[in-house]
């Protein structure tokens, strides 16, 4: 089994409020590479609002993400004042005002204009140009930028022999330079949203959600074999070692909801299944992909995952039954097992509110498989080594046991906790590595 962390870059360390691709990501790779971590699950990086998982463009990155220190490094900047840290990221555009600046100072070279020929990038500077009133170059600019840096990021990655897992949302937001362009691959009525994507109500949320993105028109795209999301899976393909499929239920069948309504009143539709999925395997293999199979699953939903032979997901916080001291989730090879992910509780988040019951027969069940231990984090994390997944990936609050004040989302809810949550520093990390290191990367058994 190998192993892997997941630390968004909006929550690594910052002087500047918010993670990004500078010096905090490189340390992050050496500490990983200390401990034969082969693996880093980023979340998504593309241009979006706060929320990573809607999209303003699948092929612009955001642009919260280039770092300060590595424009002084291009001598694009001088100065530049530092923020209070905080463990919560304030989306105060603090970083546009020197932009600006390093733009001002920036002179156009061979390499730039080579990477201004990008067909969907200068859509996505003409797209911001209109919206903000400003100079298509400033955006075309900070996408180069973007660009280089998330190179020389991945490229250190590689070198110290880490990969990079990163998601590709289902759906762009509706005011997105993916709907300004390419209307006709929505289901929209005079350029509106009739219905919204969402989820029915699971064991994320018993209400169902209501995310509030465009559909797409699957039966348009079909007629060119797909090509608008093959190109976009292409994009990602060179990005990122793995793709995470985000919310792979709507391939096989997607929850439709009029606009005006409560997810309770939506219903599924079927989706594009093998004949998107035939088209997309003529670029590509099954081993570049991981499936959120989570949620509201069918049989046929889990039949279209095998047949492509897609990587599963399991979250033990799903799976177990503390009370009954089982885990309701058969174990298999083609797997990664999690603690938790960016939607889940923290474990200790999560321990913390089971009953005092469940809590003593979670107890007993570790102790029957030989990985109880003082801190229940590291318990489980125990366990998850037990199984025989080809890839464990933990969450940085779970190596470290922080509380339910530091996950990443709660999902169908809408509130300034979500998506805000920063490392101070890497000194806990560090030590919760070392204690992991002794206790479970040399235990035979685990």
């Amino acid at each position: 089994m190998e192993l892997g962390i997941l630390l968004p870059i909006f929550s690594l360390p910052s002087k500047y409020g918010i993670g990004d691709f500078g010096y905090e990501a490189y340390e992050f790779i050496d500490i990983l590479k200390k401990y034969n971590i082969k693996y880093w699950e980023i979340l998504p990086i593309n241009a979006s609002g706060i929320s990573p998982y809607s999209p303003t463009s699948y092929y612009a990155l955001n642009e919260n993400y280039i770092s300060l220190d590595k424009l002084k490094d291009m001598h694009l900047l001088d100065n530049v004042l530092e923020k209070i840290k905080s463990n919560r990221i304030k989306y105060d555009n603090y970083k546009d005002q020197y932009y600006k600046i390093a733009f001002n100072n920036f002179k156009p070279n061979e390499e730039y204009l080579k990477f201004c020929q990008n067909e969907e990038i200068i859509k996505y500077a003409k797209y911001m140009s209109k919206q903000h009133n400003e100079d298509e170059n400033y955006y075309l600019f900070l996408q180069y930028i973007l660009d280089k840096e998330w190179n020389e990021l991945k490229s250190y990655a590689h070198q110290n022999g880490i990969k990079i897992i990163g998601d590709m949302p289902i759906y762009p937001d509706f005011n997105s330079c993916e709907v300004a362009n390419y209307p006709e691959y929505y289901e929209l009525e005079n350029g509106h949203m009739k219905y919204v994507s969402g989820a029915s109500p699971d064991y994320f949320n018993e209400n169902g959600q209501k995310w509030g993105h465009p559909l797409y028109n699957f039966n348009y795209m079909a007629k060119d074999n797909f090509k608008y999301l093959i190109k976009r899976y292409q994009e990602f393909l060179n990005r990122y070692d793995i793709i995470r499929i985000d919310h792979f239920r709507a391939f096989d069948t997607y929850f439709k909801i009029p606009i005006n309504s409560s997810p309770k009143e939506g219903w599924y539709v079927e989706g594009p299944g093998s004949k998107f999925f035939d088209q997309l395997f003529k670029y590509t293999t099954w081993d570049r992909f991981v499936v959120e199979d989570l949620g509201d699953i069918r049989k046929e939903t889990e039949l279209l995952r095998d047949k492509y032979h897609f990587t599963k997901m399991k979250i033990i916080e799903y799976t177990l039954d503390p009370l009954n001291k089982k885990d309701n989730y058969e174990d298999s090879t083609n797997m990664v097992i999690y603690t938790g992910n960016h939607d889940n509780n923290t474990i200790i988040g999560w321990y913390n509110n089971l009953s005092l019951k469940e809590q003593t027969s979670l107890q007993e069940f570790l102790k029957e498989h030989n990985c109880q231990n003082d801190q229940i984090n590291i318990s489980l994390i125990k366990y998850c080594l037990q199984s025989p997944a080809r890839l464990a990936i933990f969450p940085v609050q779970d190596i470290i046991g922080l509380d339910e004040s530091s996950r990443i989302n709660l999902p169908g809810y809408s509130n300034d906790e979500n998506w805000s949550w920063e490392l101070l520093d890497f000194n806990e990390f560090k030590q919760s590595m070392e204690l992991l290191k002794e206790e479970l990367l040399k235990n035979k058994d685990c």
